[in-house]
């Protein structure tokens, strides 16, 4: 039953997830309630943002496929750019919405 998946969403990073789900919240909205299809483009557009900077990070940062990481001393720069893009992500939909 594996062999017939279309996308193994296990295999992506976390922000492409929310990308793939952004995606399909601006269909549904399409069919039900046009006033909410920004939200699901804000959410595609963060979901790609942050995995271009959690691959950008991943190779800055010599992490392997085992996810070891060998330079371990600096990577809490990834995880605030993360909460940054997140907070970025919020305000764009706050002063949309509002």
């Amino acid at each position: 039953m594996k062999d017939f998946n279309i996308i193994n969403l296990n295999q992506l990073t976390w922000p492409l997830n929310a990308a793939i789900g952004g995606a399909v919240f601006a269909v549904f909205s399409l069919i039900y309630n046009e006033y909410y299809i920004y939200y699901g483009l804000f959410t595609v557009v963060f979901g790609i943002v942050g995995h271009i900077s959690v691959l950008f990070f991943e190779w800055y940062f010599h992490i392997d496929a085992d996810h070891k990481y060998v330079d371990q001393k600096y990577y809490w720069v990834a995880h605030i750019t993360n909460v940054i893009f997140a907070m970025v992500w919020i305000a764009a939909l706050v002063c949309f919405y509002s």
